[in-house]
């Protein structure tokens, strides 16, 4: 990587003089699972010297949430909406399972198409394929490389048995019996889609999204000798080395595209926005045997979880028309995923309407002036997740589960404790990074209750004050917790049915086999059975935690 000449072209390609009427290029970078801690610009002896850069000419949004799991905050980014009304709050997206993202739902995709953008997209996709209605291709993207599944293996590219990387709507079969490790053939697919856009006068929105740096623990050699200062023989030290390796892959992928984008001539008119999908997978949820090595430090919990360290996540926004005095900036407003969607339509100079979706075009706070005092002049409030569903028993629950809600400096946790909650105890809620043992030691309260056989979560922090959600003062403030549980109900009696569905594994219906490996057989799903986008009017099922119980009002979709 030229590491140097990137450096150089950051600095300055933003005082380019270009042509103010012209749209803007857009690339969205979404890394996997990446955490709080596992970036350089949060932790110096984590090495991503490009992201690192993009951070230091660009403004860190240090208050922007996701969702708690990758499906879940995909399905928000492309559609503007919470889970809670796509369909996707519930777990992730299986293998193999015949449900997708809903096809009433608009993609971001489909907007950027129709405000004058040429589309393309590298890396997961995550939203099903049981039909072929259902891949990039036909939910808004002209170019599509990359894998449809969630945790694919790096050099084989399938999951569950299934391959499952495609170009547009045709598998991608491996041309060898080593394919090329898959972060580094979407750094190839990136550039390459990048170089094409050479001389077409229709602007580019690109979403580069790879699977790096969630599980499997694969790398090549160089990117395990990248953080070779943690010691190979140590097991935890040697399976962090690994996931930073994963980390450092994800940087040369970034360091190439800019690369690209700078030899073609579009750098100095190119927004760039990085984040991640979710907090890093610092712990192991119950009932899962195995984490991968991601860090949230000083964030509480893990992936998976409505805590910080599983949904505040590091994020860079560069834009070239910010002037130099915003260069390595943070701001705090509060922003949420779905609200790319109308900021990216705002940089078009096109808009949604707000009946349509959650987000809120974030673009006022994105300019060259900024004060700390306006934080939350476009955004208030916004569900941090939502989602109802019993998973031992496939009935809604009265009480909200993993519910959490975030109001000015004030963040709730209410609800039902799920299979995601990570175990409490210690300092696995504040897990420090193997290479950074002399880091305090932080506990925090419980937010863990007891109501005869159930448990449930009870949780009111200061954010703001305190960000590592040490203290618990939900007994404290009654009435805010009362405001706050009355938002979160708001929402419930919006939320439609989840299309969750359990993987059915290799069958004849689902896959065929070609070259010796399985492939997807589109066509094993019905999306007017499936995953139509329905109420939730189910009834609810009265849960022991001291609460009255009452049909679903679902609203309207």
């Amino acid at each position: 990587m030229r590491h140097l000449s990137i450096f150089n072209l950051l600095l300055c390609f933003m005082i380019v003089k270009r042509d103010e009427a012209a749209k803007p290029n857009i690339v969205y970078i979404m890394g996997d699972d990446i955490g709080w801690n596992d970036v350089g610009f949060h932790n110096p002896k984590v090495i991503t010297p490009n992201i690192n850069k993009l951070a230091a000419a660009g403004i860190e949004l240090s208050s922007n949430y996701a969702n708690p799991l990758c499906s879940a905050s995909r399905s928000a980014l492309l559609t503007g909406k919470y889970p809670s009304k796509n369909g996707f709050q519930h777990e992730v997206l299986l293998s193999q399972a015949p449900a997708c993202l809903p096809l009433q739902h608009k993609t971001l995709g489909e907007y950027m198409k129709e405000a004058g953008y040429v589309t393309k997209m590298v890396g997961k996709w995550h939203m099903g394929y049981c039909i072929e209605e259902c891949l990039p291709k036909q939910r808004g993207f002209d170019e599509y490389s990359g894998m449809l599944g969630g945790e694919s293996d790096y050099f084989t590219w399938e999951e569950d048995g299934v391959m499952l990387r495609y170009r547009n709507n045709t598998p991608h079969l491996p041309d060898s019996d080593r394919p090329l490790h898959e972060t580094i053939l979407d750094r190839r697919d990136a550039v390459e889609m990048v170089l094409s856009h050479q001389g077409n006068p229709d602007p580019l929105f690109m979403m580069i999204t790879p699977t790096a740096a969630h599980l499997p623990l694969e790398v090549t050699e160089s990117m395990y000798n990248v953080h070779d200062f943690l010691n190979a023989s140590d097991g935890d030290d040697d399976k962090r080395r690994k996931y930073l390796g994963l980390v450092s892959a994800l940087d040369d992928l970034v360091g190439a595209t800019l690369l690209a984008l700078s030899d073609t001539n579009m750098l100095s008119n190119t927004v760039i926005v990085f984040q991640s999908d979710n907090g890093g997978a610092s712990m192991t949820p119950e009932g899962f045997p195995s984490r991968s090595y991601g860090n949230n430090y000083p964030l509480r919990a893990s992936k998976g979880s409505v805590m910080e360290g599983g949904v505040r996540v590091p994020t860079i926004y560069l834009d070239p028309r910010l002037e130099k005095n915003t260069r390595g900036t943070k701001r705090d407003f509060l922003m949420h995923i779905t609200d790319w969607l109308p900021t990216f339509l705002s940089l078009a100079g096109s808009e949604v309407t707000a009946k349509e979706i959650d987000g809120v075009s974030q673009l006022p706070n994105l300019g060259n002036s900024f004060h700390s005092l306006d934080r939350y002049k476009v955004r208030e409030s916004f569900l941090v997740n939502l989602d109802t569903i019993d998973e031992n028993e496939k009935v809604y629950n009265c009480t909200n589960r993993d519910a959490a809600y975030r109001w000015r400096n004030w963040k709730l946790v209410y609800g039902v404790r799920s299979t995601w909650t990570m175990k409490e105890g210690g300092p696995y809620e504040y897990r420090k990074p193997e290479e950074s043992p002399e880091l305090p030691t932080i506990t925090g309260d419980s937010i863990e209750v007891g109501f005869g056989s159930s448990r449930g979560v009870r949780g009111l922090f200061n954010i703001r004050d305190d960000p590592s959600e040490t203290r618990n003062l939900y007994d404290d403030y009654p009435e805010l917790v009362a405001k706050m549980v009355e938002m979160v109900e708001k929402e419930r009696k919006h939320m439609v049915a989840s299309v969750f569905k359990d993987s059915q594994g290799i069958t004849d219906t689902n896959t065929n086999e070609m070259d010796g490996v399985y492939i997807p057989k589109l066509g094993f799903c019905n999306p007017q059975s499936d995953f139509l986008l329905q109420h939730n009017n189910l009834k609810c099922k009265q849960v022991a935690l001291g609460e009255t119980c009452d049909s679903a009002d679902d609203g309207s979709l």
